[in-house]
């Protein structure tokens, strides 16, 4: 490279630096650049909380419809097994021997009944927390899109505390569904 190749790209640096240093507008668009950067990244975060929000709104309502029909034929199960008794008590109190037969279709029923209360009361908990979930995401999302609400009039009434707050905002947001993310990986392991 030639001295005067050196000389004018070594002048370039220098002027671009004392204009770094002197010019106030350029360290404006530097913090305004960092605003529009994580504001981004807030935004994304929002959205993936978005999707998580939406897709455990859709699990909890598949649940609870699981956990509506676990109760449906765990109550049909308890009114053909009262009907049975009931058959059973009448037949005894008109001095007829019940059928034995009968009397084994009732124990059945009533052991069925055992496990599907056992089966309603899991699904009914993993339909509350599948639920839970969705709020902590919903209300995670909230709180990120806050943050960057108050990001962005941060820049047009230039006050960087604005911006300090939205992204402290914006953090609690992410650790939210972060925490409800891993909590949610620790309980399928």
């Amino acid at each position: 490279m030639s001295e005067e190749t050196e000389s004018t790209e070594l002048a370039s640096e220098l002027v671009l630096e004392q204009m770094e240093a002197d010019d106030p507008a350029y360290k404006e668009l530097h913090w305004h650049k960092l605003v529009a950067f994580f504001t981004l990244i807030m935004a994304l975060l929002a959205a993936i909380g978005g999707l998580l929000s939406g897709i455990t709104a859709q699990e909890a309502q598949l649940e609870k419809i699981e956990e509506i029909s676990a109760l449906t034929v765990l109550e049909g199960d308890r009114v053909s097994t009262e009907i049975l008794k009931t058959k059973h008590e009448l037949l005894t109190n008109l001095g007829e021997i019940p059928n034995e037969k009968e009397l084994e279709t009732i124990r059945e029923f009533e052991k069925e009944i055992e496990e599907k209360e056992i089966e309603v009361a899991q699904e009914e908990r993993l339909a509350q927390l599948t639920g839970q979930t969705h709020l902590v995401f919903a209300i995670s999302v909230t709180i990120i899109a806050a943050g960057i609400s108050i990001s962005g009039m941060s820049v047009i009434v230039q006050q960087k505390w604005l911006w300090v707050a939205g992204m402290m905002l914006g953090a609690v947001g992410a650790v939210g569904a972060v925490g409800v993310v891993m909590g949610v990986i620790s309980m399928l392991n």
